[in-house]
């Protein structure tokens, strides 16, 4: 399973796809472009490999997270690229929402280590 459902209704997005959604939500990318900011933004922890990033982008789309851009809708300088990929406003939700699950996570995190010795 790609998401874990969650009490809220919400879902804990998996790793590979958070990272998707984030390198998209700045602007339209194609896919090694999406490759190589994904693999800078987790510094160097996700590494996505051809049938792992177009399996992924392929999933997110049918999750309506995402969409393929067609030739019109292309950048200007994407001359002989295809594969241009958007974040959608349902992507741009869910992303909303694991990184508030993320933030609500890490301040529980530092309010325990704050507790804790040693």
């Amino acid at each position: 399973m790609h998401t874990v459902p969650l009490p809220d209704g919400g879902v804990v997005v998996r790793k590979p796809w958070f990272y998707i959604l984030l390198s998209l939500a700045s602007s339209d990318r194609y896919g090694s472009d999406i490759q190589e900011d994904v693999h800078s933004l987790s510094k160097g922890e996700v590494r996505l490999w051809p049938a792992t990033l177009y399996g992924s982008l392929e999933e997110l789309a049918a999750k309506r997270w995402i969409r393929e851009l067609g030739p019109p809708e292309e950048p200007g300088s994407a001359a002989g690229r295809s594969r241009w990929y958007r974040i959608t406003r349902d992507g741009r939700a869910a992303l909303v929402d694991e990184v508030e699950r993320r933030e609500a996570l890490a301040r529980v995190a530092r309010g325990r280590l704050a507790k804790g010795g040693a």
